[in-house]
């Protein structure tokens, strides 16, 4: 499609029917990057004041916060910040309903997250808070000479059910993009790759590190010439991103590989700048840092989050598990927080015999996509115990029968190209960690653990 009427048209056209202030947004944060810290220290503390006083008026958990604290919700300053509990990915399915402030038709919709705990979260997001969000991410992508509208290969999970479907391949439609399966790993599906990008011309490429390494590493052994589709960059996002894995992306693509790392509860948290330094999406979350050191690196820091925007649900003080090691203020001048490094918290893998690593939201995609056909499922975890089986624990809700697990068995084992066997039981609850996560993963062998990574 052309870029300009994908970005002048399409684009612009649904963020007006959608009330999304997207360029508006956009403009703004192109200037405010540049701003310099007390500036911006002053923009957050303005919006982290008014989240506060909305959150404990208008939601039944930040009331009863603000109350065991002996605060008032009226007169909340950013000083009172600290005195709130830590929020936690179970508190948000636990909560769900206390969390949620009250909404005008229209003005929010619904997110639904995976994550580690392998429970689906959904939460609420007022418009303006999704509208913030895009516009860190198209401000960040500007920094790799790219712009709304301009094409786009994705590498990505592809939506099972038909209704998610169809919704994606309009959003892809308007975003100009194209969608590859991250999911798909035999050698034609990479040709059909190939075959693709070589029709459409991306001029950026964006996808799991994983799926992007495995093609990268096929054109590169086939001889098949990806560098001369001369892409401007190449973002890398939610699994590590190591120096080999970079180089090698990069050596196929002829392009410059950047990092991506957010969440789907509070959206970009941190991109990584043309000098290699991440820089904080400081206009829609304030970070706290709470030191956290390791042997290997004792300036890292716990990242506990407060989305600014986010009214529908708001986020105050949201712990997701990862950790950040400062730095110093990046030779690229902008004044957004700079970190060099992100660890901790990663999907794992599930590696088969022949070493085609399968992503965590390979298997989490297949438990939405059984839950959607009817699979009464409440929470799953899937445990690689042996190199080539799967083992499925199985938390029922009401109406499961065995059947819906056999049924989610088979579906995994197929769509893993027969790599595993498959097989699942139920189980009271899943057991957690001594650290007392939850994971949804629980692989035999992984070797990015506790890297550098962006998720």
């Amino acid at each position: 499609m052309n870029t300009w009427f994908a970005r002048n048209v399409l684009y612009r056209a649904a963020q007006v029917v959608r009330g999304e202030p997207v360029f508006r947004l956009l403009r703004r944060y192109e200037e405010s990057q540049w701003w310099d810290t007390k500036r911006l220290a002053s923009l957050q503390e303005e919006a982290l004041e008014r989240l506060l006083r909305h959150a404990a008026t208008r939601t039944r958990h930040y009331a009863e916060a603000a109350r065991a604290a002996g605060l008032d919700p009226m007169r909340l300053t950013a000083a009172d910040l600290p005195k709130f509990p830590l929020l936690t990915k179970i508190d948000l399915v636990e909560r769900a309903t206390q969390l949620c402030a009250p909404t005008f038709p229209g003005t929010a919709s619904w997110k639904v997250t995976g994550g580690s705990t392998g429970v689906a979260v959904r939460l609420r997001k007022n418009r303006s808070a999704t509208a913030a969000e895009q516009a860190a991410s198209w401000r960040s992508y500007g920094w790799y000479g790219i712009r709304p509208g301009d094409r786009q290969a994705r590498f990505w999970g592809t939506p099972l059910t038909g209704r998610a479907a169809l919704r994606y391949r309009a959003i892809d439609f308007v975003l100009n993009r194209e969608r590859l399966s991250a999911f798909a790993f035999r050698r034609t599906d990479l040709r059909n790759y190939f075959e693709r990008l070589q029709r459409q011309r991306p001029r950026w490429v964006y996808g799991y590190v994983s799926m992007l390494v495995q093609f990268a590493a096929y054109c590169l052994d086939e001889g098949l010439p990806l560098a001369d589709f001369r892409v401007a960059a190449v973002v890398a996002t939610s699994e590590v991103l190591n120096r080999g894995d970079r180089a090698l992306i990069a050596q196929a693509f002829g392009a410059p590989v950047y990092n991506e790392y957010g969440c789907g509860e509070v959206g970009p948290i941190l991109y990584e700048c043309e000098h290699g330094m991440l820089h904080l999406m400081a206009e829609n979350l304030f970070a706290e840092l709470v030191p956290a050191p390791t042997p290997s690196c004792p300036t890292a820091c716990r990242l506990v989050l407060t989305d600014l925007h986010n009214r529908a649900t708001p986020l105050i003080r949201y712990d997701i598990g990862d950790h950040v090691v400062p730095a110093s203020p990046c030779v690229c001048g902008r004044g957004l927080p700079t970190f060099s490094e992100v660890f901790g918290r990663a999907y794992d893998f599930v590696e088969a015999p022949d070493g085609t690593r399968f992503h965590g939201e390979f298997f989490m995609y297949h438990l939405e996509a059984a839950r959607d056909r009817g699979a009464p499922i409440r929470q799953a975890q899937f445990v690689q115990d042996e190199p080539d089986h799967v083992l499925v624990r199985v938390v029922p809700a009401q109406g499961y029968e065995t059947s819906h697990g056999r049924d989610l068995s088979a579906m995994l084992a197929a769509k893993s190209g027969g790599r595993f066997r498959v097989d699942a039981i139920t189980t009271g609850e899943i057991p957690r960690e001594r650290s007392g996560k939850l994971r949804l993963i629980q692989a035999l062998r992984n070797p990015r653990t506790d890297e550098g990574l962006s998720t």
